[in-house]
């Protein structure tokens, strides 16, 4: 595999370790753009309430993060199960929350944002429904959205005059969560996925691209493909100040770091007609990760569905992600 030239641009301490694999040189490389350590975070959970539903088991918890911020979120676990489960971290858009994802009713809904007045439609209780068909299922209230305020947009600027970004201070937390599971006695730490919709769908992906415990993950309609192409042919004022990394493309764009990890298993869920993916940026993406997939021996592993339609998390991408994860978490 020819190593991409952007990561002709890693730090010198980085070059110099011989033994430096592609993927880690991507991964040191992301973690420097995202400003957060590339070592494996640490973390400790407080378990706030436990319940029985159904057939599942419900944990609140909570753990404290950086800024003094104090991620929230629910676990979720069939009550008959035994043995380690493979587990899943559930990440909500920007209308979304833990609520909103571990709903009772699973499907297409109507749901009120916090501090909203009107309510959206969108799928509901999809964390729920894979804990009912065997994971166990952490869902995560994202760090700006919901009540977990300031936004997104306030929490960026003042992170960014601090030489931080909020993107880095959103995968940190995922970084936790995925500390978590693996200590738990219930998970199979080498069975770990993430997917998240839209808001969700990035920090997916950046997630899977600076932690190498991360079996598989699916971003669906995470604005994913190609920045420079963004730049040019997509709606700049579509997505938030987070979404926009400083410095990034002088590094590498979305799938050059993606090849870097061929062969990781990753699905996208790209809709055609996705406004905050245009259909040209996940060409150019395809064009450099899928050649990587293949010299890797890998190229089952990189799953990209293409279905006309527009920025939604629909059943048949609920669908589509539980067959991948089925297939890659799944023993």
């Amino acid at each position: 595999m020819n190593l991409p030239l952007a990561f002709l641009l890693v730090s010198n301490s980085a070059r110099a370790e011989e033994k430096t694999t592609y993927a880690a040189l991507a991964r040191t490389t992301f973690a420097e753009l995202l400003k957060i350590p590339s070592d494996h975070p640490r973390v400790s959970v407080t378990v706030r309430n436990t319940k029985q539903e159904d057939d599942l088991i419900i944990e609140d918890i909570v753990w404290e993060s950086l800024d003094g911020e104090h991620p929230i979120a629910y676990v979720l676990r069939p009550v008959k199960a035994k043995g380690r489960l493979p587990a899943v971290v559930c990440l909500h858009g920007t209308s979304g929350s833990r609520e909103a994802l571990v709903r009772k009713q699973f499907g297409v809904g109507d749901w009120t944002p916090y501090g909203a007045a009107v309510p959206q439609s969108m799928l509901l209780g999809w964390a729920r429904e894979l804990a009912r068909r065997g994971y166990l299922t952490l869902a995560l209230t994202q760090r700006g959205l919901d009540l977990r305020q300031p936004d997104t947009d306030e929490q960026t600027k003042v992170l960014l005059v601090q030489g931080r970004t909020l993107m880095g201070a959103i995968v940190y937390e995922i970084r936790q969560a995925i500390t978590y599971l693996r200590m738990r006695g219930d998970v199979d730490p080498e069975r770990i996925g993430v997917t998240g919709f839209s808001f969700g769908g990035i920090t997916t992906f950046y997630t899977w691209l600076v932690d190498d415990r991360i079996a598989a993950a699916a971003p669906i309609c995470g604005g994913i493909g190609s920045v420079r192409v963004f730049m040019d042919r997509g709606i700049r004022t579509y997505h938030g100040i987070y979404w926009w990394l400083p410095g990034m493309l002088e590094r590498g764009d979305q799938g050059d770091f993606a090849a870097a990890m061929a062969p990781r298993p990753l699905m996208l869920w790209a809709p055609l007609e996705d406004i905050g993916m245009p259909h040209e940026g996940v060409d150019e993406f395809l064009r450099v990760a899928q050649p990587a997939y293949m010299r890797a021996g890998g190229g089952q592993n990189l799953v990209v569905h293409r279905p006309h339609g527009k920025h939604l998390f629909s059943l048949e991408a609920f669908n589509a992600m539980e067959t991948f994860f089925g297939q890659q978490l799944k023993r």
